[in-house]
């Protein structure tokens, strides 16, 4: 296996999780944080959000040893100034979830 290192990233951190290649990204909240893996919060408009365990950076070469690394999905860093746009959107769903609890 190669000598990749995974770019630095931190718990409370937003990145884009794409579920395969080729998917459309989308907004994920870092949850845990292992030495070549994420565990993600994949946010999901309308539905909240899910678990994404195991998620592999998108230039992880091991993907290609390991092909069943793939279902796990790819994240990477979101571009910059992106950050007021995700912040509204995270809004957003924690307004929906507090008026969902309250019925």
């Amino acid at each position: 296996m190669s000598d990749f290192v995974m770019p630095k990233a931190e718990l409370g951190d937003f990145v884009l999780y794409q579920a395969h290649e080729g998917a459309k990204p989308v907004p994920a909240l870092v949850t845990d944080v292992s030495a070549r893996t994420l565990t993600l919060w994949a946010i999901a408009p309308g539905y909240g959000g899910t678990e994404k365990p195991s998620v592999h950076h998108v230039d992880d070469p091991g993907v290609n040893e390991f092909p069943a690394w793939k279902s796990y999905g790819f994240w990477q860093h979101k571009p910059a100034g992106q950050l007021a746009i995700l912040s509204e959107r995270v809004a957003l769903l924690e307004k929906r979830a507090e008026k969902d609890t309250k019925k």
